[in-house]
């Protein structure tokens, strides 16, 4: 029996978790056929295939244009949905993330309309009458008959879709549901699910852990939980691989660092997460710079430019510019990671001592190396359209609520005494990372999630083939 397996890579993001792990190395031994449906440039899959030895059928994916009106459905349920979320956890910083309109005189009536109609939203039902109505309008849609053309022509046995972000997917949803195709979609991050980020609908969702379950299961009553599996997270699987680090030497000579010295990563946000990280970067350099053992690496979030920080890089020593390695195309979608870049945060996280930001998933990351994270938490510049505050009462920062999970430094005055202290002591700090990271993203049996993935989607066609027969 053949067995084909359609995998849907709207963007750069899929690269890292997917087209870098093992999992294609794995279904290929296992007799799978892969094709891949993607928004991504020929260089950057010419790119993957010699790093990392793969092989796979590939075309673009279809360029499907959201009707007026099925936007204005899609936005007034997404809302909807956020105001649902918010009563829901009694937390008003779900609604943050519905990002106001300012400068463009039309598209803000238009938000204001979608708005206004979702008060007309009285209860879940509501959201999900708005929702199956856009699934109606996509199943009329031309989008829907193009799919189904192309699942006719592709003959995929199954199709995962590497995030469920891209409503613009749910006409491909559809069309192999119709024609009896499975569906899978991966819930691409950790704080995705509060933020109503859930615009298609498959027949079977990848989790990173109970704790995600459990949160689709409330946001997404409808969801049945046997469509549910916990398979962790490819992003994380890399930290396992100790053949992709270098020797503390090796790593010094290579960006021109002092190895006798002790070294801490300050991991860059991009503008709207954090839109004074400039301001964090120098508070952390002159907590710092009164010891002459400590260095500071910097990496600016990777689809961002380092020019807001470069005042601070050039007017203090102590911080050495790391950038991430990274590869552009032609639009913004087009950033990716190159696999030089998954062996840069491996040794960045193997080699500093702890991390210093502003609510990073780094976090995580350090996590699998047993060190401690310092998230900033106090407000270096007043502005009254953002607060550490308010960034810390985000819904999915409630996972470490009771764990000693990361370390808060409150006030900018005793910046430099806390991450000395860090320095001299990290195993009494954050004791309980360990605790935090396997709540957010399990690895059964320590068994890498590429494997997890590999076993439940071996077990799809298992099962197809009992039915067959």
């Amino acid at each position: 029996m053949n067995k084909k397996i359609l995998f849907v890579i709207p963007d750069g993001v899929g690269i890292r978790n997917y087209l870098y792990s093992d999992l294609f190395h794995h279904l290929q031994k296992q007799g799978f056929q892969i094709h891949l449906l993607h928004n991504l440039e020929i260089q950057i899959l010419n790119y993957v295939k010699n790093e990392r030895g793969i092989e796979f059928s590939e075309e673009p994916l279809r360029k499907v244009t959201e009707s007026r009106f099925q936007q204005f459905l899609r936005e007034t349920s997404t809302y909807a949905r956020l105001k649902h979320n918010s009563r829901l956890k009694q937390n008003s910083t779900i609604l943050t993330n519905w990002f106001k309109v300012k400068n463009n005189p039309l598209k803000r009536i238009f938000q204001k309309a979608t708005e206004l109609a979702s008060a007309t939203l009285s209860n879940y039902d509501g959201i999900k009458y708005l929702e199956e109505t856009n699934r109606l309008k996509w199943r009329r849609s031309p989008a829907y008959e193009e799919f189904r053309s192309d699942i006719r022509r592709i003959q995929p046995d199954l199709i995962f879709i590497t995030h469920q972000r891209v409503a613009t997917l749910e006409p491909l949803c559809l069309a192999a549901a119709d024609m009896g195709v499975k569906t899978v979609t991966a819930i691409f991050s950790w704080d995705n699910l509060p933020k109503a980020r859930l615009p298609i609908r498959t027949d079977f969702y990848a989790v990173w852990s109970e704790y995600m379950k459990s949160e689709l299961l409330e946001y997404y009553p409808e969801i049945p939980e046997n469509s549910i599996a916990i398979v962790g997270t490819p992003q994380f699987d890399f930290h396992f691989q100790s053949n992709l680090l270098e020797s503390r030497e090796e790593f010094a000579a290579r960006y021109g660092l002092d190895a006798s010295k002790k070294w801490i990563l300050f991991s860059g946000d991009d503008e709207l997460t954090s839109p004074h990280d400039p301001e964090y970067l120098k508070d952390v350099a002159s907590a710092l710079d009164s010891n002459p053992q400590v260095s500071i690496l910097f990496r600016q979030v990777p689809v961002c430019t380092v020019n807001r920080y470069q005042s601070v890089l050039d007017h203090y020593s102590n911080i050495t510019h790391i950038p991430p390695k990274w590869g552009k195309g032609t639009s913004w979608m087009s950033f990716y990671p190159l696999f030089e870049d998954v062996k840069l945060l491996m040794n960045l996280c193997h080699h500093c001592e702890f991390s210093v930001n502003i609510g990073s998933t780094i976090g995580l990351d350090f996590a699998y190396f047993g060190k401690p994270t310092v998230f900033l938490a106090y407000d270096t510049v007043q502005d009254k359209n953002w607060s550490t505050e308010v960034v810390y009462k985000f819904q999915h920062f409630r996972s470490f609520e009771g764990l000693d999970a990361v370390v808060f430094a409150k006030e900018k005055s005793s910046l430099s005494t806390l991450l000395n202290e860090v320095l001299e002591k990290p195993d009494q700090f954050s004791t309980q990372k360990h605790l935090w990271r396997d709540k957010i993203a399990t690895n059964k049996e320590n068994a890498p999630s590429f494997s997890q993935i590999a076993a439940f989607l071996e077990s799809m066609f298992i099962e197809k083939e009992a039915v067959q027969e």
